[in-house]
């Protein structure tokens, strides 16, 4: 029935927009959005620093969201994390070493300094072999490029697409009962298809947002997010068992950051960053239908 009934569509695709989101209102802690909505979404839409979406039930706007294009890297080192204290020492002393060309100080020198230690000497061989090939590489690349005081080196880099705004308008009601939050609809039968769809015509191979994590402080003062359907119990009261970020892995299948570092925003400094895989959405959505027992029609 919402299939058939919903339409989604690009904000500035119609210049009728601009007065039909007059009437967008969202709950008390999404104000902020209905803001950006009603006075900068246009704007940033045209100039392509975000691209701002409608849901429509006619020419009602039940829900909007924003995309924006994103990067996410490995730096020089990133791994450091999986090695212990003595792994790490190892490693920093045969870079080191290496690269102010001295050579008193050998590989086979440094681990004899560790022989009381259980060091995998195969997996810190590899290690230092590798940091000593991208060090030598990006001191290169710094004495041989220009303008190298923008230029920020990285192991690797990922694309992908950063949610950047979610919200229901408050002032739409539908006339009949739904059997499952229209937040969490919209998310994984109209968001999810427009990243597919994405996904298809360039790379990106990740999905990420910017939650916060505190109920009690009104979300619309530090994110862009606000389903408005995060907080309520069956009864429609609020409730506390849900805060946004667990709305957020639950519901739709979000995680903590591992393994790949995101650039944060300044507006997002109080927020937790929370990530999927592109290739993982068409399974996670099958997952999130199972897992609320409501298949839409």
């Amino acid at each position: 029935m919402l299939r058939s009934r919903l339409r989604v569509e690009l904000l500035t695709d119609d210049e009728s927009n601009k007065e039909i989101i007059r009437s967008f209102r969202a709950d008390r802690k999404g104000k902020a959005l209905e803001y950006f909505l009603k006075e900068n979404a246009w704007d940033e839409d045209r100039k392509g620093v975000t691209k701002v979406y409608l849901v429509k039930d006619s020419d009602n706007v039940v829900f909007f969201f924003a995309l924006s294009a994103g990067l996410l890297y490995k730096g020089i080192g990133s791994e450091d994390s999986k090695l212990s204290r003595e792994e790490k020492e190892i490693v920093d002393l045969c870079v080191d070493a290496y690269l102010k060309g001295n050579e008193r100080i050998t590989t086979d020198e440094v681990f004899s300094w560790y022989k009381d230690e259980h060091i995998d000497q195969e997996k810190l061989r590899r290690v230092i072999e590798e940091r000593i090939k991208f060090k030598t590489a990006a001191k290169d690349d710094l004495e041989k490029s220009e303008n190298s005081i923008y230029v920020q080196r990285v192991l690797k880099t990922f694309p992908g697409i950063v949610l950047t705004h979610f919200c229901r308008n408050a002032g739409y009601t539908f006339p009949e009962k739904l059997a499952f939050p229209i937040g969490f609809y919209v998310f994984w039968e109209i968001v999810v298809d427009q990243i597919l769809f994405i996904a298809s015509l360039l790379g990106c191979q990740y999905l990420y947002l910017f939650a916060a994590d505190n109920t009690e402080q009104a979300s619309s003062d530090i994110t862009g997010l606000y389903p408005d359907d995060w907080d309520l119990d069956d009864t429609g009261n609020t409730s506390q068992v849900y805060k946004l970020v667990e709305y957020y892995k639950n519901e739709l299948k979000f995680e903590d950051v591992q393994n790949v570092t995101v650039l944060k925003p300044y507006y997002d400094f109080s927020c937790f960053s929370l990530i999927q895989e592109t290739k993982l959405l068409s399974e996670h959505r099958v997952a999130a239908w199972i897992q609320h027992s409501d298949v839409n029609d």
